[in-house]
């Protein structure tokens, strides 16, 4: 059984086309749990990973870190993050919007996933995004983990999954030059048998 975990802004129905009957979408990640998750849902997996021994990890569109911080330059200005939970209040619709407009490389044209609708998630997820570091704990996990990202991702640069999966023992990181930060909804198919492989 696998745990699938949306990204922010998303519904764990993003990941309705690629789960078998026995698998979860969403919900807490426990001991032994082979997790398939999206860009915050990667980072809690990331997080979690740290904490306690999981089956595996299969991420798409992770990053280590999401806000530049000292050193840290892959990340996003953290008043940009600011400027987005000020905005949710007034019109989430546009926020969300805005930011799955960025989730695709130009050229590349699907409808957006389900919206996650509830205020508080979404509150909560940005604070999340903007605490987010984990790549000096990185080395502690154990479990394969798999990671595919997009050349031209635009939220969590390529750079910032390099690093990450430098930091990850035996880490193996995909990159699909094309693609922007949610492949597995641009090219479905392609996934589909790279998830499978």
């Amino acid at each position: 059984m696998s745990v699938f975990l949306p990204g922010w802004g998303s519904t764990a129905e993003v990941w309705a086309p690629f789960v078998r009957p026995s698998d979860r979408l969403d919900g807490e990640i426990e001991v032994g749990a082979e997790i398939v998750a999206w860009s915050l849902g990667a980072m809690r997996a990331l997080d979690a990973a740290t904490l306690m021994e999981l089956g595996s990890l299969t991420l798409v569109g992770a990053s280590g870190q999401f806000v530049r911080r000292g050193e840290y330059r892959h990340g996003w200005p953290e008043r940009a993050l600011l400027r987005m939970r000020e905005r949710l209040s007034e019109n989430a619709g546009a926020v969300l919007d805005e930011f799955w407009a960025l989730a695709l490389a130009p050229g590349e044209a699907v409808p957006a996933p389900p919206y996650e609708e509830d205020a508080t998630t979404l509150e909560l997820g940005l604070a999340y995004l903007a605490d987010y570091s984990m790549l000096e704990r990185a080395a502690k996990i154990s479990c394969p983990v798999r990671l595919l990202h997009g050349g031209r991702d635009r939220v969590c640069p390529l750079a910032a999954a390099e690093l990450l999966a430098a930091a990850i023992p035996g880490a193996d990181l995909t990159v699909w030059p094309e693609a922007g930060h949610a492949p597995f909804l641009t090219q479905p198919d392609r996934f589909r048998s790279w998830l499978l492989s």
